[in-house]
């Protein structure tokens, strides 16, 4: 059950910080908005790891967290690029499809599971495919949402990815692989910015925000890579995916972003699959 719980709360906090991330994209440059958040992640880990000493661990588990951190990049740029685009209520429920690559991952393994959860695990997918159904109003915004739908999918491809290399990362020791996973983002972050010398237009306005998304984020990193060596990752996978639909709910309420009759359905079908999957 402890698995259970920190999967959820992993789900609570990635589900505020894209919020936060993906609107203050709207605002700031997109490559700003990662290369902070990606070094407060960075400097909140880090010193964790450092105490508890230096990493014990092979080739293959830096490997693995510095791929979960490409995938990871891709997935959290796409679903901001998304959200920016107006299309919050859609984009992070189809982001949230991208379980479906680690449930596989973890069912080929042979993770056992139960029939209950089994069918928390359909429910849980089907839940989320049925909230990314754009209403009338949502199908109004034309292009941008055509094309914030696209970014959706990408990142969901991305987070899938991400679930999979970092719960192989964490298996020795999950504190040093996030704290090398997020040396790496920003490492990527940084070089681009390099690159492309975009124009300088951080604020002290959005710091704060910067600060919650990046703490927030890492934070799920955290929790996830302990929920799914504790548990199981098919499981875990399914549970933290549940954080579009506080992305939504939040969306629903600050941004008066509509939700239709299918939506909320699949909002509902979505927790009562995670009530099933957690028994």
């Amino acid at each position: 059950m402890l698995s259970v719980g920190l999967a959820l709360t992993a789900a609570l906090s990635w589900g505020i910080s894209d919020f936060v991330g993906g609107v203050t994209s709207k605002r700031l440059a997109l490559v700003w908005v990662l290369l902070c958040t990606q070094s407060v992640g960075l400097a909140v880990v880090l010193p964790v790891a450092l105490a508890r000493g230096a990493p014990n661990f092979g080739t293959s588990t830096v490997l693995f967290a510095i791929g979960g951190a490409v995938f990871g990049l891709i997935g959290v740029a796409s679903l901001y690029r998304a959200i920016a685009l107006g299309v919050a209520s859609i984009a992070a429920p189809v982001s949230g499809t991208g379980a479906v690559l680690p449930v596989a991952f973890g069912l080929a393994r042979g993770e056992p599971t139960t029939i209950a959860q089994e069918i928390g695990i359909a429910s849980a997918l089907l839940g989320v495919v049925l909230a990314s159904r754009s209403n009338e109003e949502q199908k109004s915004l034309g292009r941008d949402a055509r094309v914030g739908i696209a970014y959706s999918v990408v990142a969901a491809l991305g987070f899938g990815g991400f679930f999979i290399l970092l719960h192989q990362a964490s298996t020795q020791d999950v504190w040093w692989a996030v704290s090398i996973q997020r040396a790496t983002g920003v490492c990527i972050v940084a070089l681009i910015v390099l690159i492309r010398r975009p124009t300088f237009e951080l604020r002290w306005m959005y710091a704060p925000r910067l600060v919650l998304v990046g703490s927030l984020d890492v934070g799920a990193n955290v929790l996830y890579a302990l929920a799914s060596t504790l548990g199981l990752v098919s499981l875990s996978s399914v549970l933290v995916s549940l954080y579009p639909m506080v992305t939504v709910l939040l969306a629903r309420v600050l941004l008066n972003e509509r939700m239709s009759g299918i939506q909320k359905a699949g909002v509902a079908m979505a927790l009562a699959g995670a009530a099933l999957v957690a028994s």
